[in-house]
């Protein structure tokens, strides 16, 4: 158990690593944003690929998925089949979709923007998920064959594409918000190149009726599931925009960003963790090592919350060309990344719950979970930015991640039963609570570098509580000397 784990920790850390130093750059555009978009456009630029990321779900169409649980190790030509069956279902879809919506543009780009040239902009804007989707499959082949240094460096490497073209076409060139797009596009074509030899490879030219119909049942209720996810995730943003303005979007799309590290955490372990669990269920022990992993990306994540927390008042004052690394402008939102950050958690709740559905092949209980969920937070998006502006929208994605925990654990427990360590778990939480309120308190109204201190110190507090509480033993002891050796040793 403890070498699987490992293995679990140690693809964790390499996708980390480069997740990490990706998403950093990315989020070095931020500054840029607001230092050299205005407000308006910066909120556009959130609102156009959120609607990119309901298109993506569309044009997946569940088959990315089901390529995740119908990949064998075993049946090489099986899996070259799931693969066609895949991608070319996927890229079917796109150009179709999208060749339709260049053509009807000019009908609906108005209510999209008001900036100037909508009908470009939209165009440029459908031409992202077209070439976002063309990398689905490779990168899930990389994933089930645990390429992760080669997926990792294939994303890392168009990541940097994308930001220094970024920097040049909104900095440089001046080209305002359609130097976004053009930077996301080129960025999209180079990775679809790098994949062409692994897409030659893995199209097979011969036919499986019956696992194309079994892929089929068990991607599409996956879709509305999808969907309903991603609108859990941004359809806040279009919500605040109607009932506010830009302005308010804006300034929450910042902090909203700022709790990056808990997303990218989420993020990292979500890209080991199902190739993971779909290679170790048939295991005698399976449901105990998996229980054990809840518990450690419980206490990891309380470390992640607490560092991003406690500290990112500090970064958000840095100096940064002239100016400071986040424009003061945006401070004032800046209560609302603790709540964002528990709902990652949440998130990752969900993620690690939802083993149970997909090894059992129940997914039609995901529109359920996802849905309801869904149904939530535009309910409470509705009730609450009235009343708290963008806060209200903060805490109507707490509240939906938490009901999408809740709902998925029910139905996971049900078919594919796992006993958590819950009492561990829930003095895990109570520990990071405390310790997150109490500093806050204590140092709301002290100078900033005993603030900096005394947090650090309490950060170091929750790191050996549950060693010192007598929640964590010493098999957990050794697991993570273990792992920070292995750590080292990547680096």
């Amino acid at each position: 158990m403890k070498s699987r784990i490992l293995t679990l920790a140690g693809d964790t850390l390499t996708y980390g690593i480069f997740i990490l130093i990706g998403r950093f750059l990315t989020f070095l555009l931020t500054p840029f944003y607001t230092n050299y978009l205005s407000v308006e456009e910066v909120g556009d630029v959130g609102n156009f690929f959120a609607l990119i990321a309901f298109v993506n779900v569309i044009y997946a169409f569940g088959m990315d998925l089901s390529y995740f649980r119908f990949y064998s190790q075993s049946n090489f030509q099986q899996s070259k089949i799931a693969f066609t069956y895949s991608y070319l279902t996927i890229l079917t879809i796109s150009f179709f979709v999208s060749v339709a919506l260049w053509i009807l543009a000019p009908s609906y780009a108005r209510y999209l923007t008001n900036l100037p040239d909508q009908v470009f902009l939209v165009r440029l804007a459908v031409l992202v998920p077209l070439t976002d989707c063309l990398m689905v499959i490779p990168y899930a082949y990389l994933r089930m064959t645990r390429q992760v240094a080669k997926f990792s460096l294939i994303r890392f490497s168009l990541i940097v594409i994308a930001v220094a073209l970024n920097i040049w076409f909104v900095v440089v060139m001046k080209t305002g918000i359609k130097g976004v797009f053009y930077a996301q596009l080129i960025a999209n074509v180079v990775g679809v190149l790098l994949f062409i030899p692994i897409i030659a490879k893995h199209l097979a030219f011969s036919l499986d009726s019956k696992l194309f119909k079994d892929m089929l049942k068990f991607g599409l209720p996956t879709i509305p599931a999808t969907f309903s996810g991603i609108i859990l995730q941004v359809v806040d943003r279009p919500i605040l925009k109607f009932l506010t303005d830009s302005n308010q979007v804006g300034i929450y799309m910042v902090n909203y960003r700022l709790a990056i590290p808990m997303m990218l955490f989420v993020a990292m372990y979500d890209y080991a963790w199902r190739p993971f669990y779909l290679s170790n269920f048939e295991s005698k022990d399976a449901k105990e090592l998996f229980s054990r992993i809840f518990t450690y990306f419980v206490y990891t994540s309380g470390i992640v919350f607490l560092a991003t927390a406690f500290f990112i008042e500090f970064l958000v004052r840095l100096p940064f060309f002239g100016g400071r690394f986040i424009e003061p402008t945006y401070w004032q939102g800046m209560d609302i990344i603790p709540i964002v950050m528990f709902g990652y958690i949440f998130n990752g709740f969900y993620i690690n719950f939802n083993a149970g559905i997909n090894i059992e092949k129940k997914t039609q209980y995901l529109p359920v979970a996802v849905g309801i969920s869904a149904i939530v937070n535009i309910i409470l998006n509705f009730l609450t930015i009235p009343l708290m502006g963008y806060r209200g929208a903060a805490w109507a994605t707490f509240w939906a991640y938490l009901v999408s925990a809740v709902i998925i654990y029910y139905y996971s427990q049900k078919f594919y039963p796992i006993r958590y360590e819950w009492k561990k778990i829930i003095s895990l939480g109570l520990i990071l609570v405390s310790v997150f309120l109490l500093i806050n308190i204590l140092t709301k109204n002290i100078e900033l570098q005993l603030r900096f201190i005394v947090r650090l110190l309490a950060l170091l507090f929750y790191i050996v509580a549950p060693f010192f509480f007598g929640i964590f033993g010493a098999k957990e002891k050794e697991f993570l000397f273990n792992l920070t050796k292995k750590a080292f040793r990547r680096k």
